[in-house]
């Protein structure tokens, strides 16, 4: 049971600061026999300032090893964040529930996304773009890219279906 995977996953603990702060609020959540119930998830998308950078970077304590890192400041992002927090709550309110934003955001001003968009624009050229109208990288031959990151920024709406589109395009233009 879902529910159980859950439980065994929290008490064998995390070794990273944020996410044990977040497993314990977790945790507590979890010690009733039925915590999920009464829940009614409130997803939410937005424009947020689209600065954010992924890069591969190293820890001071591994620097033989590099792992994904996310340089991105959440200040300028802060207004339609707390927008969005601020909508659950009233919607939560509305339906008689009780809102329980994600700490992730409420502590560290940190937020999970499931479709990273940007770093690999489409454009007319290599000096405004990364891949053309048919997502294939300039100057690289066979190579392409098909993904979220050929969205330059947010749109407003779940991504999904745009990066669909995107993908069934290239491969409709691909010549075998």
């Amino acid at each position: 049971m879902l529910l159980d995977y859950v439980k065994d996953k929290l008490r064998d603990g995390v070794k990273d600061r944020k996410w044990r702060v977040v497993l314990d609020l977790l945790r507590k959540e979890l010690t009733e026999d039925r915590p999920f119930d009464n829940v009614m998830p409130w997803f939410a998308q937005g424009i947020d300032a689209a600065d954010g950078r992924f890069y591969l970077g190293r820890k001071w304590t591994a620097p033989w090893r590099r792992e994904l890192k996310l340089d991105w400041d959440s200040e300028r992002s802060k207004a339609v964040i707390e927008g969005i927090a601020a909508k659950h709550v009233e919607l939560s309110k509305a339906t008689g529930g009780t809102p329980w934003l994600f700490p992730t955001w409420t502590v560290f001003k940190d937020l999970i996304t499931p479709h990273p968009l940007g770093g690999c624009n489409m454009g007319s050229s290599a000096s405004d773009g990364v891949v053309d109208h048919g997502c294939r990288v300039f100057g690289y031959p066979n190579l392409w890219v098909v993904d979220g990151a050929v969205v330059p920024e947010a749109i407003g709406r779940n991504p999904s279906r745009t990066i669909a589109a995107l993908a069934e395009r290239a491969a409709a233009l691909v010549e075998l």
